[in-house]
């Protein structure tokens, strides 16, 4: 009886699908958010729903990162539908639009949008001196290498919507270890030759010795296992639709591509495989292609399902005390 009060009643401006789904659906989602953090847009689901869009938008109309979405349940069995967006580290702080399509089984589609801000954030910067067999893995052009880059690319742009292993919390996948470089950092590499070059990190480096153990930060599937240039050893484990973790530069492969993992299972060790100057652990996170903040992922569940079942609970109260 409860279950299905609530499944009738319109939760933090996230209302259900009726009788009349377009005059109804509403979405959810936070009025600001920090560069380099997911964005998670949720609404309750109805029988009617089929798919879920969501995209984030400049002022201009230019699209700025979109994904799909994928049916779950929260606590006590509620139905929800989530899509989750990555903000790019170097998007500008200013209001943004947000468009969220729900396609329904009678083949309408139903948009909403939204303003969202996007807050300032400041990255640290630094300067890395490379010697000459490290200038000549990013100064050399090489096509195997440039295939690669596109290889990964296309990987963690992908979408399955019933690929959903760990809803949870993560982990951090080396026990003891130094972070030597954080997300965001703005580098400047110097090249033997005296150019230079720059970049963002899109991860976080742990270092650790070499043989170190590292694990999957979250249960998901391994999608890639293999030796690359530019980050050697690597590992990519598919942890929701479109959530990725990545792992480089390890000294050993212990997965295989297919295999699925759980959080906490060892996935190889700690090296300095390909383009790198000490041994460490790059952990970076992609969402929908955008990499983001993995300290995001420690600090609570990515999709909060107690959280989202207050809200429900919470307006299911507001609205019977208006009713």
């Amino acid at each position: 009886m409860f279950r299905n009060t609530v499944r009738n009643l319109v939760f933090s401006g996230v209302a259900l699908l009726c009788a009349q789904p377009a005059a109804a659906i509403q979405i959810h989602v936070p009025s600001e958010v920090e560069r380099g953090e997911p964005l998670v847009v949720h609404l309750q689901a109805g029988v009617e729903v089929v798919q879920l869009r969501a995209a984030l938008y400049r002022a201009n109309g230019d699209r700025v990162t979109a994904a799909g979405g994928y049916r779950t349940t929260t606590v006590r069995d509620v139905e929800v539908w989530v899509s989750l967006l990555g903000i790019p580290s170097t998007l500008a702080p200013d209001e943004y639009l947000l468009e969220v399509v729900a396609s329904t089984e009678h083949g309408e589609e139903i948009t909403r949008t939204r303003s969202i801000t996007v807050r300032p954030r400041q990255f640290a910067s630094m300067r890395i001196a490379l010697n000459r067999a490290m200038s000549d893995l990013r100064e050399t052009p090489d096509p195997r290498r440039i295939e690669q880059a596109r290889q990964i690319i296309a990987l963690v742009a992908t979408h399955n919507p019933q690929r959903v292993y760990n809803e949870g919390e993560f982990i951090v996948p080396v026990e003891n270890a130094r972070v030597s470089a954080d997300y965001g950092d703005r580098r400047i590499f110097d090249y033997a030759d005296g150019n230079e070059a720059q970049s963002i990190h899109f991860g976080i480096d742990l270092a650790a010795p070499t043989g170190t153990t590292v694990v999957a930060s979250g249960a998901g599937r391994v999608v890639f296992a293999a030796d690359r240039i530019i980050t050697g050893k690597s590992v990519v484990i598919e942890h929701l639709p479109g959530v990725f973790g990545l792992y480089y530069h390890l000294d050993r492969l212990d997965v295989e591509e297919g295999e699925l993992v759980r959080r906490g299972q060892p996935i190889g060790t700690v090296g300095m495989t390909g383009l790198a100057t000490g041994p460490h652990l790059h952990w970076e996170f992609r969402i929908a292609g955008v990499p983001v903040d993995p300290q995001a992922f420690l600090e609570r569940p990515l999709v909060d399902k107690r959280a989202i079942f207050r809200k429900i609970l919470h307006s299911t109260t507001a609205d019977t005390e208006r009713g």
